[in-house]
């Protein structure tokens, strides 16, 4: 990472180097750490679509699965088709929009004034943020619901100053809010909207220039999406998609959604820790954008960069279905605002203060213990030595070298070494230790386990299952898997066919004398278990018989 003067650059060099340090970050490794929680419900209704090919209606297990509108499946679907069915085929799509998000951030860092150095800090703050770090590798679509927020944020920033590309730069506008609510619905329309809306009203602009584009904009976008619903309504009939669709759109907000309702005050403890380590450098961030506020007033990128966190944060926290995953859109905002500060103390445009001096400490001796930590974690669990964990060692040396070069106080040479230090500790984590608790936390053991049964020619059914097992089933065994409701089913499959066995929690087998339990998987608190007919005498004899 090179923090050059940009006169003997150009930013084709600090793209390209963000590119090469993202897509390492987001896709090395990939594959090591199994689908985990709603993963494999996403999983699922991809690979359902791919071997389909209906792009109009998602499904699950072979359900109509209307809560997430299908733009997510549509993109993942040739991946699949290409890469083939697996772990990292199915998080590729999350992780090109994690890679994308970075640029785009780089990219309206420039437009918005800051330097190339200050531009690249910003990108860089928000690719090594955790949760966007974290979430950019996992197959959950609201990576790419960030981007197209992101790209709809940078068009219309800039169709609203630019003199020459407005119709350029309105178009690219109209098609990320189209694609944001492609992807998640009127989330993706509520959150730009709303910190546009206010940022004009901010800064006083009530010219057509400005409003137009905002308004032809929005109305404009709900085109394609008024297509695909007329496409859906055609295949499913109305009166079930009006309904799909008024529950998904407004039931989370109201709090239908009763495993989702929590208080106001929610996300004012949970953003915190997510934006580690960056959240660290807030209260210097603070103070310079407060300041640049009052030079520049309503003219100042730094309000637009406020408008854009505070005003959906607020949103948000008036809903009464909130999740963590929910503030990943405003990740891009709070990168601005912390790498802007960050990157003026790196070119000596600000001085490092307390503010600035302190976090940096906590960060550099971070990167250097923590992978410590982790090999502790790796002897602790008796786990065989891999390549990976190599990413240890090099994290920790080169955390030792940046804190020689802050101890010297040259900051462009400790930021070009807590880089590579910082991909180090977070490829080890996801590729050395995230795996461990894989055993936990994947469902992929139990349908492997399932696949060799099928194999064999035993029929599989599921036990009234939660979404995210409905979709391990699909992806894991490649076709849709027959669902059983309630003890009756259990007992009508199991004696249908001479080999039958059915999946489900042990809690929800009927009288353990009638069923044999083939094998148990512990997943946190739960145990899934696979089970068959008990045979009757005269069958046992018969397969125990040479």
């Amino acid at each position: 990472m090179c923090l050059q003067n940009e006169d003997n650059r150009t930013a084709g060099v600090p793209f390209v180097s963000l590119l090469v340090f993202a897509s390492v970050l987001f896709l090395a490794g990939l594959g090591k750490r199994h689908l985990w929680d709603g993963e494999t419900r996403e999983a699922g209704i991809m690979a359902e679509m791919a071997r389909s090919k209906d792009f109009v209606v998602p499904r699950l297990n072979g359900q109509p699965f209307l809560e997430k509108p299908p733009l997510y499946y549509w993109v993942a679907s040739p991946v699949f088709r290409s890469l083939g069915e697996n772990t990292y085929s199915a998080k590729i799509p999350s992780a090109l929009a994690a890679i994308g998000g970075v640029l785009v951030v780089f990219i309206l860092a420039q437009k918005m004034g800051f330097s190339l150095s200050t531009a690249f800090v910003s990108a860089w703050v928000l690719a090594t943020s955790a949760e966007y770090w974290s979430l950019g590798r996992q197959c959950m679509i609201d990576m790419t619901l960030c981007l197209f927020v992101t790209g709809a944020m940078l068009c219309f920033f800039q169709a609203s100053r630019s003199e020459t590309d407005r119709t350029l730069w309105g178009a690219g506008f109209v098609l990320s809010l189209a694609c944001a609510v492609l992807t998640k619905g009127l989330v993706g329309l509520a959150i730009p909207l709303s910190a546009l809306t206010i940022w004009l009203l901010a800064r006083k602009d009530f010219s057509f220039r400005a409003w137009f584009p905002l308004i032809f904009g929005t109305g404009l976008c709900l085109v394609p999406v008024a297509l695909w619903i007329y496409l859906l309504c055609r295949q499913l009939g109305g009166d079930m998609v009006y309904k799909a669709m008024l529950a998904n759109s407004f039931g989370r907000f109201t709090g239908s959604y009763a495993e989702h309702v929590e208080p106001f005050y929610y996300y004012l403890m949970k953003f915190p820790p997510q934006l580690f380590p960056w959240v660290l450098f807030v209260p210097m961030a603070c103070i310079f954008h407060v300041r640049e506020i009052r030079q520049q007033g309503k003219e100042s990128p730094s309000l637009f960069i406020l408008v854009w966190f505070v005003v959906p944060f607020l949103l948000l926290c008036t809903s009464a279905g909130k999740r963590t995953i929910y503030l990943l859109p405003l990740y891009p905002a709070a990168a601005l605002f912390v790498g802007q500060a960050i990157g003026l103390v790196l070119e000596g445009r600000e001085n490092p203060t307390n503010w600035f001096r302190i976090p940096v400490g906590i960060l550099v001796w971070t990167v250097i213990l923590a992978p410590l930590g982790f090999i502790c974690v790796y002897i602790y669990f008796k786990q065989p030595f891999t390549g990976w964990l190599l990413l240890c060692i090099f994290g920790f040396c080169m955390g030792i070298w940046a804190q020689r070069r802050l101890s010297q106080k040259n900051l462009k040479g400790f930021l070009a070494l807590l880089a590579p230090a910082l991909l180090a500790v977070y490829l080890a984590f996801d590729t050395s230790i995230a795996p461990i608790f894989n055993a936990k936390n994947s469902v992929e053991p139990l349908f492997k386990y399932c696949r060799s049964l099928k194999s064999e020619g035993v029929q599989i059914a599921l036990v009234h299952p939660k979404e995210h097992m409905s979709g391990a089933a699909v992806f894991y065994l490649g076709s849709c898997v027959q669902v059983l409701a309630d003890e009756d089913d259990i007992a009508r499959f199991l004696t249908s066919e001479p080999r039958t066995a059915v999946v489900a929690y042990d809690i929800q087998l009927p009288n353990p004398d009638d069923v044999d339990i083939l094998k148990s998987f512990r997943m946190d608190e739960d145990t899934m278990v696979v089970a068959a007919r008990k045979a009757v005498k005269g069958e046992q004899d018969r397969e125990n018989r040479p």
